[in-house]
């Protein structure tokens, strides 16, 4: 550095002290802090309130088990998922499951899992290169046991589909089920329409809305017993018209037993 035509070597010149700590320490406390929040957020738990019929979005690891477990002394009663899709490791005594996702499950998969009060609670996972998390499912209120309560149990399975068949008829919320509205057209016959309108999922039992469309230029005759093989698992079946006219429409109503259903 030149001044008044004279050179000073400034690489002569003594560092100060607080010079020093002036130009370190806020990188330092920045250093720290960046990895404090990352140490607690690699080690936080997903904690998501739920109610019955919600759904929610986790992060799930990839190659590593995930945890998943009711807050307190709730537990977890059973899990639905694709066959092939997630891998399953169900802990009976604690209540709560690990999941892995299998090798070639597409990056977002869903499931359903139970309590033992009798919610379902739909849960969308997203694979990230993580390690192992922990999921925490929090319900926000107490709840009348469905799932493992001794009324539930002691209920003959013929009441118990009819009760849920009258409950899809009528449009109504049905006691220990959550449902979900959709639009699927299903192919079966080429004279016909048939739309899946709502879904119904339980303790042991799935339940199934669907319209069905006379598109032909002729009547249609139904009979319930043609219905015992639309899909895998029926238990039974109820058509509101067994006879259609020309571009009449009639609900049908589907009950099975949920895919690893007991």
């Amino acid at each position: 550095m030149k001044m008044n035509n004279q050179y000073v070597d400034t690489g002569s010149l003594p560092v100060q002290p607080w010079l020093v700590w002036m130009i370190t320490t806020p990188l330092a406390i920045a250093m720290v802090i960046a990895m404090l929040l990352y140490s607690s957020n690699a080690n936080a738990a997903q904690e998501f309130r739920v109610k019955d019929g919600d759904t929610i979005t986790v992060k799930v690891s990839s190659r590593e088990l995930t945890r998943i477990s009711i807050q307190g002394e709730g537990r977890l009663d059973k899990v639905w998922g694709s066959a092939g899709v997630l891998e399953i490791q169900p802990d009976k005594d604690k209540g709560e499951i690990f999941i892995r996702p299998a090798p070639g499950a597409p990056t977002a998969l869903s499931f359903f899992v139970r309590d033992d009060m009798g919610a379902t609670y739909t849960v969308v996972a997203q694979q990230h290169d993580i390690p192992s998390e922990t999921i925490i499912l929090k319900p926000a209120a107490p709840r009348r046991s469905v799932g493992r309560g001794s009324e539930y149990r002691s209920t003959p399975f013929v009441d118990r589909v009819k009760r849920l068949m009258k409950g899809m008829a009528l449009g109504e919320q049905v006691d220990g089920y959550s449902y979900e509205d959709s639009e699927k057209k299903v192919p079966l016959w080429a004279e016909t329409q048939i739309i899946l309108r709502r879904t119904y999922t339980g303790y042991d039992l799935l339940g199934e809305i669907y319209t069905i469309q006379n598109i032909s230029d002729a009547d249609m005759n139904f009979h319930e017993r043609e219905f015992l093989d639309f899909g895998s698992r029926v238990q039974a079946v109820s058509l509101e018209r067994l006879s259609l006219g020309k571009g009449e429409t009639t609900f049908l109503y589907v009950v099975r037993k949920p895919l690893g259903g007991e």
